[in-house]
């Protein structure tokens, strides 16, 4: 290895030190979390919720069960709006539920179903029993109702006297006559732009249902004000559409791909077997992934489709989802080797050893530690992103609950493995092998050959809830660029082990967090496991002639 190369892994390991470093010290900084406790787990919330149906007299034994983990978005961006991050934390512990366990039992292709939610503390906050309107029922007036419901308000532990009553409706049906009525609690209203009393304001507010003569329905939550409403939806609906667009560049990506990788295997320049490879792997990882999230697609299981068809249509869509991410991973890597082979062949080195198996070499390992290192730098570089734009140019991030959608996948440890895994093989094949290749072959710019697949990559992710929207372009631009540089000097293979480190790391951190013994256990599993090419790479190394650990391999 000559002096310039030992100088510069040594300036990379640096690097990966200084950015793992501020990542530690700074991801709270960067990505604020909500102080709120789960005071109870799935399990402990099922209890809770079936003994809540056991006072309803709900018989449901025998039905169908399905639990997730869920957040109001919109109210926890109201509230961090407008009162701050910790006295929206306050709120969510006490005032107002933000997070819930919501609890469904059902029949399929039966209209009635039961849906209770309990919150983080372990009390009722909603319950819905959804029954045909064609059911019978009492005709009771509204005044008889509203003793009803306040009755069962003073059952849930509300004193009347707090709150105001803001609405009251009542809807005849064919065999009954249905009521709702709303409170609102005094002293809770918060305006959302002070000065402007046309904007509205927000409150707690309660309403419980009537249908003949039982309790329908309950629900404690936070009315927000419909202009904010509006304005967020607004905001979010720009970051979508810039998202739709960058998607629909990727999308002619894919076709470029899919013609190159015709007009190349015409003249025998396709090599099929690693990308071949590559699907194969992409395909069954996502599968797997999907698979995972089986509990959440429970959830929404829409009763009028029979339960076998239901089944049926989302194996079949799995496989449908699976055959094309292979198909996208298949055309941009045969169209990425065959441009890279001729641009770039050292960057593809290490990468189709991987793909052959050859996952115990020199090679391998350079590129595994140099991806750690790349990986851990732009996780500090990410972190620090943040912490700039939010102190000094008003950016600002919806705060992370006290769980997030992982909570809710049948194996936890699993799904920050297969989803990085396919993210990191599949973006990295797409924008930096087949994206720089094709640019820097046509356009004859290494600039742009960097710039303009960071770019389409980088605003694909313009929906995700950070604001002003083009923030996250912006972040990931650079970081693209980054990636692109590590995809030149380092190689692929460095690149998707950076990548899937990152994501690894960064999906895996609610479980570590979450105080649960048995999360924390799944996040150092997900921890652990995301260091195997890591070991690999030091195996590798110890086991390399001293010739060959000297040498400057290319990577």
């Amino acid at each position: 290895m000559t002096h310039h190369a030992r100088r510069s892994d040594l300036l990379l390991a640096l690097g990966g030190v200084v950015g793992l470093a501020a990542f530690i010290l700074f991801y709270r900084t960067a990505s604020p979390q909500a102080a709120v406790n789960v005071e109870v787990n799935r399990d402990e919330a099922l209890v809770r919720a079936r003994a809540f149906l056991g006072q309803r007299g709900a018989q449901v034994d025998a039905w169908k069960e399905a639990a997730i983990f869920s957040g109001n978005t919109e109210s926890l961006v109201f509230l961090q709006r407008t009162l701050g991050l910790s006295e929206a934390s306050r709120w969510a512990r006490s005032e107002v539920p933000i997070w819930r366990w919501a609890h469904r039992w059902f029949q399929p292709q039966q209209k009635e179903e039961w849906l209770v939610s309990v919150g983080v503390d372990g009390s009722i906050t909603g319950f819905r029993h959804l029954i045909e309107e064609a059911a019978e029922g009492e005709d009771l007036e509204q005044e008889q109702a509203l003793e009803l419901a306040q009755a069962f308000m003073l059952e849930r532990g509300w004193a009347l006297a707090d709150f105001d009553r803001v609405e009251a409706s009542s809807e005849t049906l064919d065999n009954r006559t249905d009521h709702r009525f709303t409170w609102e609690k005094k002293g809770s209203s918060i305006t959302w732009r002070e000065g402007d009393p046309e904007a509205g304001t927000g409150s707690v507010r309660v309403t419980v249902e009537v249908k003949g003569d039982q309790v329908g329905g309950y629900r404690h939550f936070l009315r927000v004000p419909e202009e904010f409403s509006r304005d967020l939806d607004s905001t979010l609906s720009v970051g979508t559409v810039i998202a739709l667009g960058s998607l629909g560049l990727t999308f002619v990506l894919l076709l470029i791909a899919l013609g190159i990788t015709i007009a190349r295997y015409r003249n025998d320049d396709v090599r099929w077997r690693p990308a071949l490879t590559a699907a194969i792997v992409v395909a069954a990882l996502f599968a797997i992934a999907a698979a995972t999230s089986w509990p959440t697609v429970k959830f929404s299981y829409p009763t009028e489709l029979p339960w076998a068809a239901f089944g049926a249509s989302l194996v079949f869509g799995l496989l449908f989802l699976a055959a094309i991410y292979g198909l996208w991973v298949l055309f941009t890597a045969a169209a990425g080797e065959s441009l890279g082979r001729s641009s770039f062949p050292e960057s593809l080195a290490g990468w189709l050893e991987a793909v052959r198996g050859k996952l115990v070499t020199p090679t391998m390992a350079a590129a595994s530690l140099r991806g750690y290192a790349l990986g851990f730098l732009i996780l500090g570089y990410l972190t620090v992103f943040y912490v700039v734009a939010r102190t000094y140019f008003g950016a600002w991030l919806p705060a992370e609950g006290p769980q997030s959608d992982i909570f809710n996948n049948s194996l936890p440890f699993l799904a920050p493995l297969t989803v990085s895994l396919v993210a990191a093989t599949t973006e990295e094949l797409t924008y930096r092998l087949f994206g720089i290749s094709l640019v820097k072959r046509y356009l004859k710019s290494t600039a742009l050959a960097l710039l303009i697949p960071a770019a389409i990559w980088a605003f694909a992710h313009s929906n995700y809830p950070v604001f002003p929207v083009y923030v996250r372009g912006i972040e990931l631009t650079i970081g693209g660029v980054i990636f692109g540089l590590g995809f030149l000097h380092l190689g692929l293979l460095a690149c998707i082990v950076a990548h899937f480190a990152i994501d690894a790391i960064l999906i895996g951190m609610p479980l570590l967090t979450s105080g649960n013994t048995a999360y924390v256990v799944s996040g150092i599993i997900v921890m652990g496991i995301a260091l195997v090419p890591a070991a690999l790479g030091l195996v590798a190394r110890g086991k390399a002639h001293p010739a060959e650990r000297t040498s400057d391999a290319p990577v």
